[in-house]
């Protein structure tokens, strides 16, 4: 038996003694779909397969699911659900609910009701590899359930199941100097910095819904910038012989760096089957495959769309903590905007310090 196999072991026997009914923190690469799938074949007593249900925020989570499915043999009566439908089934009975990758409910709507599906379902079990210390007390508050599988990334990593990694956070200026135009209907002619500057004085000056629109506006902006685009460039000639995985907020932006790409308007995956093949070594995400899919042998992950989001982050993070690779290098490009430092510290406060470089 290999030590991933003694922790998958340690975290069923956690799941099944719990009587299936609680929150689960399991390290990214830690096999979750796994333990998951083979704790319902020992618990379950039934004579027919039992019925489960699995709540997912995107697709890519869905089809781990299936493929885990196949590759152990095991083929339970399984429904499926988006985080965005779970109010239609909150008057339904399984035999399991599990509620995967549940650090992106949403508070106001998705949380509440995947809380109430669970009050009207014994063996119901929240499961995520990155919980911040916030999302674990609103799901508890929600639910009253308990942490019943508290086994973090830097566990697996001190257990030899997962590579360690090195977080490299490179700062850039916005542009003074090029002027480039703005607006839709309106246009005018700015740089980046003051126009960044405008931005920042309209989320200063508003509130409420207003003050949040102006705030997407600018992340939207500081995420897509052509100054961001340039400190990229020039970190893709230094690891160009390396493989590596390029996360960027919009296809527009991700055109800019010439590399295979994969989003949501992808008509098939056979660029991301080609990357993870190793036929291709540098492949460009945008919002797809951030969540339950491989990579083997990867060195780098660029992470370039940022926002306050800890467990986003540690998601895309866990990409490439694969011990086909001895250690991995994460890259965070980010504006030395006062804003979008704050965000990133909030990101990263789950993470340990020693695993940090500022460069």
């Amino acid at each position: 038996m290999t030590k991933k196999d003694q922790i998958q072991r340690k975290l069923k026997d956690e799941i099944i003694n719990s009587g299936f009914r609680g929150i689960v923190l399991a390290s990214v690469r830690s096999g979750k779909t796994r333990v998951l799938l083979e704790a319902i074949k020992e618990d379950w007593k039934g004579r027919d397969l039992p019925k489960v249900l699995v709540c997912y925020p995107n697709v890519d989570i869905k089809t781990s699911w299936e493929e885990e499915c196949t590759i152990i043999g095991y083929h339970p009566d399984i429904g499926y659900s988006t985080f965005a439908s779970l109010h239609k089934l909150i008057n339904t009975k399984w035999d399991y609910v599990i509620i995967d990758e549940a650090h992106l409910l949403g508070e106001e709507n998705q949380l509440p009701a995947a809380a109430n599906l669970a009050r009207n379902n014994d063996k119901t079990i929240f499961a995520s590899g990155t919980y911040n210390k916030n999302t674990l007390e609103e799901i508890q508050l929600n639910t009253g359930f308990d942490l019943i599988v508290n086994y973090s990334t830097d566990d697996a990593i001190a257990d030899g199941i997962v590579s360690n990694f090195t977080i490299y956070i490179h700062r850039y200026a916005l542009d003074q100097t090029i002027p480039r135009e703005y607006g839709k209907k309106k246009k005018w002619k700015s740089t980046e910095a003051k126009e960044c500057a405008r931005l920042n004085f309209r989320v200063e000056m508003s509130s409420g819904k207003e003050r949040m629109f102006h705030s997407l506006a600018r992340m939207r902006f500081i995420n897509t910038s052509h100054s961001l685009s340039s400190k990229v460039k020039k970190l893709l000639v230094k690891i160009n012989k390396e493989r590596f995985i390029l996360f960027v907020a919009d296809e527009k932006t991700g055109l800019r760096y010439g590399i295979p790409m994969f989003n949501s308007k992808s008509k098939d995956d056979e660029i991301l089957k080609k990357f993870q093949a190793g036929v291709i070594n540098e492949i460009c995400l945008i919002k797809k495959a951030s969540a339950g899919v491989t990579y083997p042998n990867l060195q780098n992950i660029i992470i370039t769309n940022i926002n306050s989001n800890g467990e986003n982050l540690e998601q895309q993070i866990g990409r490439s903590l694969l011990t086909d690779t001895e250690h991995s290098n994460i890259h965070i490009i980010v504006s030395n905007q006062s804003f979008q430092l704050k965000w990133l510290n909030k990101a990263l406060e789950n993470i340990d310090k020693s695993h940090i470089i500022w460069v």
